[in-house]
């Protein structure tokens, strides 16, 4: 537990801004490092943040490290954040490749020091819902999974274009499934047309199936991530820009109607309280944010799903 929170955000994308107000909304004094000359000048006109010129600077006057780079740049700055025990809040997706997850799990243990992973998917009122109704037991056994993460190919081509799309909609719709179904994921089946295109079939401990696509090689006019849950006794249905979760009854003509407020809620300034909050001892734990055990698992699948398409085969993750 410390007393005061002093964060340290590397990256000011869409992401590390959101962080970054996030914090300030909060109240809470926030440190900025970026290579951006012209973000450092116009943050530093701003009040209660300090920007730092210098990394090494930043991370001795930090506790909290949110590490909002492109995601294959999160290795360098966890790492150099870990090994000054300082705690992480890293954005998804944790890393790109398993080597690198492992090297950073073993310097989290090896430092004692707390990674959490920004899957705030989880924190989307309509899943987080959908989660609750099935540990309820609403539908029953649950017999299939199916999530997606479409993205519009123009935005797509216009924002991320030089990243790795695998993990940046894997990290998505993979992790939603694995906290719907709450298993380790044991073997993975997997084809794609090309780097925009996946189809993902995931086998998990108790056998049952979870049915991903990925898609960011169309235009579209909603980007976002169905889920679809399916038990003996009906199913749920809903997507994370729209304010309803459906329920379709077993034997009902029409389905019941969830209203709950995805458009008007904003995961990551609750990401960042949950965080905050359990870091000054408010709260036990900073569920439903992974830890670095879980975030490794996730790489885990995402790199048997490129073994899976290479090989043709299934593979055990």
């Amino acid at each position: 537990m410390i007393k005061k929170i002093r964060p340290l955000v590397i990256g000011i994308g869409v992401a590390g801004r959101r962080h970054l107000e996030a914090q300030l909304n909060l109240g809470i004094k926030t440190g900025i490092y970026t290579t951006n000359p012209q973000t450092a000048k116009s943050l530093r006109a701003q009040n209660n943040i300090i920007v730092f010129d210098n990394f090494e600077d930043g991370l001795d006057w930090s506790n909290l490290v949110h590490v909002c780079t492109p995601d294959d740049k999160h290795t360098e700055f966890v790492a150099k954040a870990l090994k000054k025990r300082k705690v992480v809040l890293c954005e998804k997706s944790f890393t790109t490749n398993l080597s690198d997850a492992l090297y950073l799990q073993k310097l989290a243990h090896q430092y004692d020091v707390v990674i959490i992973v920004g899957q705030n998917y989880r924190l989307t009122p309509t899943f987080a819902e959908t989660r609750k109704r099935v540990l309820e037991g609403q539908l029953g056994t649950i017999t299939q999974i199916e999530t997606t993460y479409f993205h519009d190919r123009n935005d797509y081509q216009r924002r991320y274009s030089d990243r790795n799309f695998l993990y940046i909609g894997g990290s998505h719709a993979l992790d939603l499934a694995c906290w719907i179904a709450g298993e380790q994921v044991v073997s993975i089946k997997a084809s794609s047309e090309n780097k925009l295109n996946y189809q993902i079939i995931v086998k998990f401990s108790s056998g049952l199936k979870g049915d991903i696509k990925l898609d960011a090689s169309s235009p579209r006019s909603i980007s976002g991530t169905d889920l679809i849950v399916y038990g003996e006794k009906g199913k749920l249905v809903s997507h994370n820009k729209l304010d309803k979760l459906l329920f379709y009854k077993k034997g009902a003509k029409l389905p019941q109607s969830i209203l709950l407020p995805n458009t008007k809620t904003f995961t990551i300034p609750q990401e960042v309280k949950i965080v905050d909050d359990y870091l000054l001892g408010k709260v036990t734990s900073h569920w439903p944010l992974p830890a670095v055990d879980e975030a490794v698992n996730l790489i885990k699948v995402l790199d048997a799903i490129k073994k899976a398409i290479s090989s043709g085969k299934s593979e055990k993750v």
